[in-house]
């Protein structure tokens, strides 16, 4: 007998039981606080997640979606709702595999938002390069963020401290900025906690 003989047409049941998953996690959580980790959620997910908490819970406040498979594709469907939502104050994409790509969409969620407090990107493949493309970001008045948490990007270096120390003597909101197991020396580091007005 054929090693194919039992292969049958992909069907739609694999994304209804998906859907079915996602949409028990939601139920389980308060109508502020949704919280979707570690459930290998890829971008194929999100429209399905935008569509059940962005769109028809007004309530929600805080959003996390940890240890999932999310990459810069995902996020830009994510960030294109949320731009629209003035209810999310704590967002939490940490985990994820988004890398740079993701950052031109982050910076739009930052720059149109006013109620974003708190955002986590901790180990999400993000380097120098979109560390500094947020510092510029940040470097607006206009930001409404208080927290940003970066651990554990192995390829943020000392290379981007002297952007984020222009940034912190620009920005008046932001007070807490985590880069714990990043690549930063301890020179560097200490250079950062002269910079007292934020919480390093």
């Amino acid at each position: 007998m054929s090693l194919f003989a039992c292969a049958r047409p992909k069907t739609n049941d694999s994304k209804s039981a998906r859907n079915t998953q996602l949409e028990k996690r939601i139920r389980e959580s308060s109508k502020e606080n949704i919280e979707l980790n570690s459930l290998n959620i890829t971008d194929d997910d999100v429209s399905y997640i935008v569509n059940k908490i962005i769109k028809k819970n007004k309530r929600c406040q805080s959003l996390s979606l940890t240890n999932n498979e999310i990459t810069s594709n995902g996020i830009q469907i994510l960030i294109n709702s949320l731009v629209k939502n003035s209810k999310i104050t704590h967002l939490n994409l940490s985990s994820n595999p988004l890398g740079d790509q993701a950052i031109e969409f982050i910076n739009q969620l930052i720059a149109s938002n006013r109620t974003l407090y708190h955002l986590s990107l901790a180990d999400t493949n993000i380097t120098d390069i979109g560390f500094r493309e947020l510092i510029q970001a940040l470097s607006s008045n206009s930001s409404s963020l208080r927290t940003l948490d970066l651990r554990s990007n192995k390829s943020i270096t000392d290379a981007s401290i002297p952007f984020l120390i222009q940034m912190v003597d620009r920005n008046q909101t932001l007070s807490a900025c985590r880069l714990d197991n990043c690549q930063l020396t301890e020179q560097g580091l200490n250079q950062l906690k002269e910079e007292k007005s934020v919480k390093w």
